[in-house]
């Protein structure tokens, strides 16, 4: 027999766009699937649409508080999930019909691989962008990668894995808590690519498009901040259980979160202790990016804008 793919969406006040997420699912070409819709407590009409689908592949859960990013609710959908592998797909996004197909085949060619991931392309209004990696490996076929590779992808903007593409093997957790659920507000699901790369060791990129992400969607996502110490604390729990290469990587991809986090917050106009991002950092083998992000630091965000929008007119 095929093995069984599970589908986790979290909705969350998703009326206008569900529909279509739900039906990309169903219209997928391989046969075998159940579909989990967890209500993370929607206010709106989202669950009227969802209603409105008649297919014994879908199950609903419920939430009575619903969890900033989604992430308490897939990892509802992990512990209730019964295929062999588990994917994600975002209640406003969109999957292509080959995508479960093709990652099966990817099954078949690496029988040992427990993670999955693929392309996929960003829309913002009516343009859409092949992500970097794609961009870069589509044409070379099927890449192995291991946390080493993950991380100095990551750390030059290259991410491999989005929510949208991943597929986890079940069998491979040992536990449903995969998201920082309580943890973070916003950008959790990087910490769980690492936690899940640092955990089980390698994943297999495959060359196909999987999902469109409509990123003009305004979500909470959008409107809230990551958290600096979530990305300080996945060194501390995962730093010591890897080789030093893997540490050192896994400390500069640190940094990068922790200066994203910082800029976030800033443009919120979040009030930060000044020498929070300083004292975030990890400094060693990575001198010269911590000196120049706390240089930047110490000026007026005000002045910051205005030196990035003046720079972008020349």
């Amino acid at each position: 027999m095929r093995p069984t793919v599970t589908v986790v969406m979290p909705v969350y006040n998703k009326a206008k766009y569900v529909g279509r997420a739900i039906q990309s699912v169903l219209d997928q070409t391989y046969p075998v699937m159940e579909l989990l819709i967890v209500d993370d407590a929607s206010t709106d009409e989202s669950m009227k649409k969802v209603a409105a689908f008649d297919d014994p592949r879908i199950r609903v859960l419920s939430r009575t508080l619903s969890g900033p990013g989604g992430y308490a609710a897939r990892n509802l959908g992990i512990r209730r999930a019964t295929g062999d592998w588990i994917g994600f797909l975002d209640a406003d996004d969109f999957w292509f019909p080959e995508h479960i197909e093709r990652a099966m085949e990817v099954v078949k060619e690496f029988p040992d691989t427990s993670i999955i991931s693929a392309g996929r392309i960003d829309q913002f209004g009516t343009k859409q962008k092949l992500d970097p990696f794609s961009e870069r490996f589509m044409s070379k076929g099927a890449q192995v990668l291991y946390l080493s590779d993950y991380l100095q992808y990551a750390c030059k903007g290259m991410r491999c894995i989005q929510t949208n593409t991943i597929l986890i093997k079940r069998a491979a957790l040992s536990s449903y808590m995969v998201f920082p659920e309580g943890r973070t507000n916003r950008s959790g699901d990087l910490f769980a690519w690492v936690k899940l790369m640092a955990k089980l060791k390698r994943m297999v990129w495959s060359p196909h498009v999987a999902a469109i992400s409509y990123r003009d969607v305004v979500g909470v996502s959008r409107t809230a901040t990551p958290s600096i110490h979530l990305f300080r604390q996945m060194v501390d729990e995962f730093g010591p259980f890897e080789n030093d290469k893997d540490e050192r990587w896994l400390k500069n991809y640190s940094n990068k979160m922790i200066k994203y986090a910082w800029l976030e917050a800033k443009k919120k106009r979040v009030a930060l202790p000044m020498l929070l991002l300083p004292r975030s950092f990890y400094w060693m083998h990575d001198v010269v990016y911590c000196l120049k992000w706390t240089l930047i630091s110490l000026v007026p965000f005000g002045i910051l804008e205005w030196l990035k929008l003046r720079f972008q007119e020349d």
